[in-house]
Parts: structure tokens; sequence; C-alpha cells
């Protein structure tokens, strides 16, 4: 225990004195993707070897840089490394040493982040912002080292300004981001895409061109208005009756009109905001008569088409006629301090309730733009103001955090955005997410209810000033849109603590670091996940919590079920600290690791062993560091074995893959290994044979390896199976003619005195079911040949 405790130490001073790669780059702990890679590309272009070449340093202080970029724009590797440091980043990583020239970054790299207009999307951003909102975007796929890509980029900077406010204008990097690409289709670059219905822009890449081709496709309409319908639709025709006017006067004294793409633009700007018209003064000279037809655009309150109500606008410019609307439109609704205190004591609205908690009147003065929020969302948006009612606010938010929003729900309860809304876009993501999901803010009652109810209950334990932990939040409002087909798991209640606000109970928890989250059974278990993760993780550690693939095992049971196992039963344990950060980096990986050995081979069985629950138990097992992976092999098996144990080597990766090759290896087979013993034993054979020649660094064998296993088994006694390490032994694999890795053959076996023929019949599919087919069909007709 003493060396333990050692080791702990040292890997403690190891990441306090580690360089922190926030600090490197210059960012804050929340920076986004695109923040990070301004600043990795300005130190790029001042640090750079190529710049500095009477500096012997310049290339160990560049690698350090591009190891933190690359690492910090990786969505796994960041959050490993904020969760534990540099030691949590996956064994093996070394990154930073393969860079690009000066030239390379001072012209190809980031060539969208300096553009305001344009959004520039990873995958996350991706499926909330485009695949899961009702909002118009036209988006750039791209790759860093596309030429045709950098020629676009000028043309696509001028379009972006050109629509801007129109539609949302987004850029992906296909070369930092290939997954998200292959998964929209895009195959080519760049591709420029129109959502939401994914349609591919097949035109000539002109900005006129781009332009119209996104105004033919915006639904927003412009209205005709003459002497027969302006007044019904203005003061009795729902919806136009509830909106305001924006009316464009062309024709008799007015020379100068909005043309037809700026009314266009101007209409869905301003959808479910105000109403945009045209009256051709031409034709209808009595009904302009009405009005102050001087030039430019009128504005008018909703129902109030009148003259001594009109407001002059003076511009023709689409974008900023807008902003001149919004300053028009009403600010949001206040909602009384009884009406709040009742949403707050759980009288749940009939429908979500989306409440902008302000510090003061001022605040909203600011954000004029959130006043667009109720056209872009379908819940009830009320503002309240926490410096004329303190009492409510000072139990309920930060106030110097403010503004945020709260929403209500109707399944109960409320969530808080403590991220705070940056735009009304965040804003309105943020208030259909929460309409949408069952995570609830929890208090001291309603935590002791969660924690020991009887029934599944996710807790997030987070603080508000930690980056991880507003992303995992996210994650978890899409988790019941994720499960809306499973009646099981969409009806998992999820909660989340303020453990700055509640700092005894998150303590009492065992709660670490931020984020944890905790998932309470109703049979009184808790199993726990540490740090970010994706809603597909989240979904897995759930099952794993409801179907537990790892046994929980104590001292008792492992006498019983590992010592004394029976002949052909193979057990892997883990022996692990609840504190050890390696060993909450290894569980989640275990347990799927642990699920496709134990459907691989039944007689596998996985366990782990709380080291500081068992202390004794362990310094007597002779587990002299956490975690500690030890395999308990088959006494009954075809290979010889030369020890009772094996432990998982230090070098090689934690992570599910790797562990299960490795246990692949100790695991009872049909398959015999051979050497230079292979020309006896198959080719002089009268039986059949199948051969696996492989290479042990060759990523194809390891992938097929456990499958030829199976294959194995399905087929035992009707072929003999063998394996050959070219490696190990290179003349026979020369003998054979192995050109290739993995070389399956299979041999009929001879039919008289003279050796079979050393090339065999080569089998071409690494597919299970193919591949028993191929084998069949193969000894069948050896079999018909040979009657005949």
């Amino acid at each position: 225990m003493r060396a333990i405790l050692l080791l702990c130490v040292f890997i403690t001073c190891y990441l306090v004195s580690a360089e922190d790669y926030y600090e490197l780059l210059g960012v804050d702990r929340d920076a986004d993707d695109r923040t990070i890679r301004k600043a990795f590309k300005k130190l790029a272009i001042k640090k750079h070897p190529d710049r500095n070449t009477d500096d012997p340093n310049a290339h160990d202080e560049f690698v350090k840089i591009n190891k933190a970029y690359e690492v910090l724009k990786d969505e796994n590797l960041r959050k490993k490394y904020d969760q534990f440091g540099e030691k949590g980043l996956e064994d093996g990583f070394q990154g930073g040493n393969n860079y690009q020239s000066w030239q390379f970054y001072n012209d190809n790299f980031g060539i969208y982040d300096e553009d305001q207009e344009i959004v520039t999307l990873n995958r996350a951003d991706f499926q909330r912002m485009v695949s899961d909102s009702n909002e118009i975007w036209f988006i750039n796929f791209y790759s860093t080292y596309c030429s045709h890509c950098h020629q676009l980029a000028p043309t696509w900077r001028k379009f972006a300004r050109e629509i801007e406010g129109t539609i949302r204008v987004g850029a992906v990097n296909c070369a930092e981001d290939p997954q998200l690409c292959q998964s929209q289709r895009v195959n080519a670059y760049p591709s420029l895409v129109f959502y939401p219905t994914g349609e591919f822009y097949q035109g000539h890449r002109d900005v006129e061109l781009m332009v119209d081709f996104v105004i033919q496709r915006l639904k927003s309409e412009v209205l005709h208005l003459n002497s027969e319908n302006w007044k019904a639709l203005s003061e009795d025709w729902e919806p136009y009756n509830r909106l305001p006017w924006i009316v464009d006067m062309c024709g008799g004294d007015n020379i100068e009109c909005l043309s037809s793409n700026t009314r266009r633009k101007l209409s869905s700007m301003l959808d479910g905001l105000a109403n945009v018209a045209t009256i051709d003064c031409n034709s209808e000279e009595t009904l302009c008569s009405k009005f102050d037809s001087s030039p430019g655009v009128m504005w008018f309150p909703a129902r109030k088409l009148e003259k001594k109500s009109q407001i002059n606008i003076e511009s023709m410019d689409a974008q900023e006629i807008s902003k001149k609307v919004i300053e028009y439109l009403d600010e949001l609704p206040m909602i009384e301090p009884e009406s709040l205190q009742r949403l707050l004591e759980g009288n749940d609205p009939d429908e979500a309730i989306a409440v902008w908690m302000l510090a003061n009147e001022r605040q909203a003065s600011e954000k004029k733009d959130f006043r667009r929020l109720p056209a872009l969302v379908q819940n009830q948006i009320f503002s309240f103001d926490c410096s004329k009612s303190s009492e409510i606010c000072d139990d309920l938010v930060d106030k110097t955090k403010l503004p945020q929003f709260i929403v209500f729900k109707t399944t109960g309860g409320y969530e808080i955005d403590y991220a705070g809304a940056k735009d009304f876009h965040a804003a309105s993501t943020f208030i259909r997410e929460a309409s949408n999901s069952h995570i609830h803010v929890l208090n001291r009652d309603s935590y002791e209810y969660a924690i020991s109810g009887g029934e599944f209950y996710i807790i997030d334990y987070f603080a508000p000033w930690c980056p991880p932990c507003m992303k995992l939040l996210g994650e978890y409002r899409r988790f019941h849109i994720s499960t809306s087909e499973d009646s099981i798991l969409h009806t998992v209640a999820i909660g989340s603590l303020d453990c700055v606000k509640y700092k005894d109970l998150c303590q009492t928890a065992g709660v670490q670091s931020y984020p944890t989250s905790i998932v309470y059974t109703p049979d009184g278990k808790t199993h726990k996940m540490v740090g970010y993760h994706n809603v597909e993780y989240i979904l897995e550690f759930l099952d794993n919590a409801m179907n537990p693939s790892v046994m929980e095992m104590s001292p008792e049971q492992f006498e019983e079920l590992v010592v004394n196992r029976k002949d052909e039963e193979t057990w892997l344990v883990d022996f692990f600290a609840p504190w050890c950060g390696p060993c909450q980096q290894l569980a989640p990986e275990l347990q799927k690791a642990a699920r496709a050995i134990q459907s691989f081979d039944d007689n596998a069985h996985v366990a782990s062993i709380d080291c500081q629950k068992y202390a004794q138990f362990c310094t007597k097992t002779q587990i002299n560091s956490y975690p500690t992976v030890r395999m308990f092999p088959a006494k009954k098996t075809k290979q010889p074995r030369r020890a009772a144990f094996y432990d998982y080597p230090n070098h090689m990766w934690r992570n599910s893959d790797s562990i299960q090759r490795w246990v692949y290896n100790f695991l009872p087979t049909e398959v015999v290994t051979l050497g230079n013993d292979f020309h006896t034993t198959v080719l002089d054979s009268t039986e059949p044979w199948i051969v696996d020649f492989f290479a042990p660094w060759c990523g194809h064998c390891l992938q097929f390896a456990p499958v030829y296993d199976q294959i194995a088994k399905e087929l035992e006694g009707k072929v003999n199976f063998a394996k050959v390490d070219c490696d190990q032994w290179p003349g026979v694999c020369q003998g054979a003619q192995v050109r290739a890795y993995p070389t399956i053959r299979l041999y009929y076996g001879k039919s008289g005195w003279s050796r079979q023929d050393v090339m065999g019949y080569g089998i071409g599919t690494q597919h299970k079911e193919q591949f028993i087919q191929i084998v069949k069909q193969q000894l069948k007709l050896n079999e018909e040949h040979d009657e005949l």
C-alpha cells in the first residue's frame, strides 16, 4: 500500500509540474474550437521553426504547442486531458512532431475563423444547431488541403456577408471531421449543401447565383397589398393581424423601392416578427394616398396600417431595415413575482415556459436581438427583473451570472441555462432542448428523494464554472430525444445538482471532480461516470448499470469462482481503487470489452474487486498498482500455459479493442499454432485443414483473429484449424508463397501418397457467414470429386 501511495504522489506531482495545454495556447478552459484554432494559428505563425532558424529550441518549443493543439482540438483527447491531465491521454500518444510548413499555417489554416458571418461547425454543433433545429443553413464542406476550397473562400465570405441574417452560413472542415462529412454524403470538396433539405448546390460558384439559389428556396412570403385586401389583412386575417408591418411602396412618386430579392431576404429575416409587404402605387394610387408616400420603407404597428402610425425607415438595405424593426418591437413581457413563485413551487404549466432572468432593466436593452425569440420558439417567453424582486432570485440563481434563461417544464421542475446564451440563436436552442428534455434542477428535498426513491435516477453533479459540465448538460438534454422509442430508458429521471451551491451533498456523495454522474438503481446500487461524455456513451453507460457486464466481486467470491473455477472457465479481474483516475478511465472500456468477450465465449467472465474496500486481500494477492487487470485462463486448453495468471501489459492501451485482442489470445480455441511442423501436420494430413498465415503487427489480422476462432468453433469436427505467425516463421510463409496478411487457405487433405500442394485453396473473405459457406461448398465438392 505504501508503494501505491508513493506512486499516487508521483503522479500528482507530475500533473502539477506538467505544462498546461490551455496556458500554452493562451486560451480559457471553456474555449470553443474556433478560439483554440485562432490561438494556435497565431502562435504557429510566430513560433514556427521555419521563421526561427536561429533558435536551436524552436523545434522542441513548437512540438509542445502543436501537441497541445492536437489534444484540445480532438473532443475525446480533450475530455481525457481535462479529466486526468497528460496521464489521461491514451498510452502511446506522442503527438506534436508532425506539423506543416509556416506557409501552410499562414495561408491555408483556419480559413474561416476570422469571419463572424460564417459559423464553423463540429459534430456536436452540427447535431444541435443544424440537424435538430428548424433554421435554414447553407454549409460549405471543405478541406484544408483542397486548392479549390481556398479559391472559393473569398467568394464564400462575400456571399455570407450578402446573405447575413437571411439564413445561417456555415463551414465544416472535412480534414478535421471526416466522419461528419461522410454522414452528410459529402465525397468531394468543396461541397455546398442547403439545409434542412440536404440539397447539394450544383451551379456555378458565383455570389449572385448562390444568393438566387437561396432566395428561391425561402418559404417566407411577401404580401402584395391592394385596395381590396389591405384592411382585412391588417385587422381580421390571422396571423397577419397580430404582427406589425414593413411596407415598401413602389411606383408613383417613389422611384426608389426594394428589389424583389431584398424583399424576400427581409421577409426571411423578420419571419414571425413582422409582415413584409409591397404596394404598387402605379395601380393603387388611392391606397398609396392614404399614407405618407415619401421614398423609403414604412413601419406600422400591428392592426394600425394608417398614416398617423407609420414610421419611415430611411434605408434600402435589408440588414439595416431588419435592425431598425427589432428596435421597434416590444420587449419580452415581464412575469409577475407571484406567477414565478407558483412555478417554482411546482405548479406545472400546460406548456413549457421560458423566463429570462435579468440583473436589471439595462440588460434587456443591451440584447435587443432577444426580442426575436417569440418567433423562433413555440413557448411562452417572459422576462424577470431580479433588481425588483431579489428575494426570489437570491435562492434561485447566481445574480453575477445573469442574464440566464430558466425553462419550466410540463413534466415538472425546471432547468437553468448556466452557460448563459451569448446570442438569440443559442437562447432558442437552449429553450427548445430544455422544453423537450426531462432533466431538472435538484434542491435539497428533491435530491433526497432522487437518491432514495427506489427508481432509476441519473444525477449529474456539476459546477457552473466548469466547461465540460456545461457540455455534458447539453448531452443530457438530448438524452430523451435519443431514447424516444425505448419505453424503459425514456422514463429514466435525470437531475442536476449544483456542487457550488450544495457542496456538502456532493462531498457526501463522494464527488471528487466535475462533472460526475451517478446512476442510482432501485436495488440501492450506484454506478459512477466521471467527466464529459456524449449521449451515445451515456446510453451505453446506463445499459451497463441496468445490465452489468462486469461482476462486483468479493474475496470470498474470488476464492469460489476464480481460484476454484471450472476447467473450461476464463476469468478477467480488474483490481481497482475508487480514487484512482486511470481506474475510472478504464471502467467504461472494460464494460464494453466485457460484453464483446462474453458474447464471444460463454465461459469467459469479467469481474472487478475494490481494493479500497478489500485492501488486505489485494495486498495478499500482490496487487502493487492500480488498475491491475489480471487474466486467469481456462485450465483445459489445447495451448500449454506457463503461468497461473497473466497481468495486462503496461505498454498496451487500456481501451476496449486492445483489451479484447489481448484476452482472445488466452481463450480456449480450436485453432492450433504451427511453425516448422506446418508441412507434416497439414500438407501430409488426409484430413481437411484451414490455415491463417498472419503477422502480429497487421491490423486486419488482429481484427480477423476472433472471427477466425468463432468459425473454428462452428466447424469443429468438420475441418481442422491452424495459424502460422509469419514474423516468427518467415521461411514457412515464404515457402507457402504468402505475399499479404492475413492469407487464409483451405487444404482438402491428401488423397494418395504424395504431399498436398502448398498453395491450397485461397479463401478471400473475412466475413464469418461467407467464410463458412465457402468452406462447406468446397468440402462438399471435394467429397463428390473423391467419390467419382
